[in-house]
């Protein structure tokens, strides 16, 4: 491990404890698109999912949200302060830890840490573009419960994440408790299809290869056009 492992396990010890449940990682953007407030209303409506596992925010910035929240955007305001009343009416703000998370190099050591916990990696946005996000948590370990519209559902297309409906919190909630449980299955499942398909090698020969044949075709249509 690096010493950048070292050194945070240190600090997500002190904040969750070292016998630690599971997490269900969320690490993205305060936009509502992204909709942390749907995993959050779905940890809230399942106590057996409540029981199972705590809830991981890493949102740049925001260490102590009810102190950190001042230094927000509007939107931004708006989506945490909703998270913050869902949690307070629920009653279940010790559940949920908030980790300022600076770099994406802390990012992957913060993912290698839970993954280690058998945790899942929650993105369950209204709609997401094919992003590096749920990449990076299956490559660091995590098993990944993403939502069913836009491009996670080609990255797991094979199975080896779980899609869910982000506008239901039932299919959010059954995901991540089946991710939970799957968690051995589908991390390794989840590793080797990014390691197959999804490393920066892979894209850069996939690249190249559609180039060559561009060029082939081309040449093929000039030589087809040439005079005899």
């Amino acid at each position: 491990r690096s010493q950048l492992d070292k050194a945070l396990e240190s600090k997500f010890i002190s904040k969750v404890g070292v016998q630690g449940r599971p997490g269900v990682v969320i690490s993205s953007r305060l936009d509502e698109k992204k909709n942390i407030v749907g995993v959050i209303k779905a940890y809230i409506e399942n106590k057996v999912l409540r029981n199972k596992a705590d809830v991981i925010l890493c949102i740049r910035g925001i260490e102590c949200p009810e102190r950190d929240i001042s230094n927000l955007s509007g939107p931004e305001q708006q989506v945490l302060k909703e998270i913050l009343d869902l949690l307070e009416t629920a009653g279940i703000r010790d559940c949920v830890y908030f980790l300022n998370i600076g770099s994406q190099l802390e990012l992957a050591a913060t993912y290698r840490f839970f993954a280690q916990r058998g945790s899942v990696f929650a993105l369950t946005s209204l709609y997401e573009p094919f992003g590096l996000a749920p990449i990076e948590a299956a490559a660091s370990g995590l098993a990944p419960v993403v939502t069913e519209n836009g491009g996670p559902s080609e990255i797991f297309a094979d199975g080896s994440g779980i899609l869910v409906d982000p506008f239901s919190s039932i299919s959010i909630s059954k995901g991540l408790l089946d991710g939970l449980s799957r968690y051995n299955e589908l991390s390794k499942a989840a590793m080797k299809r990014v390691k197959e398909f999804y490393t920066w090698e892979r894209t850069a020969a996939r690249y190249l290869s559609v180039i060559k044949d561009s060029l082939d075709a081309k040449d093929l249509h000039s030589n087809a056009e040439m005079p005899v």
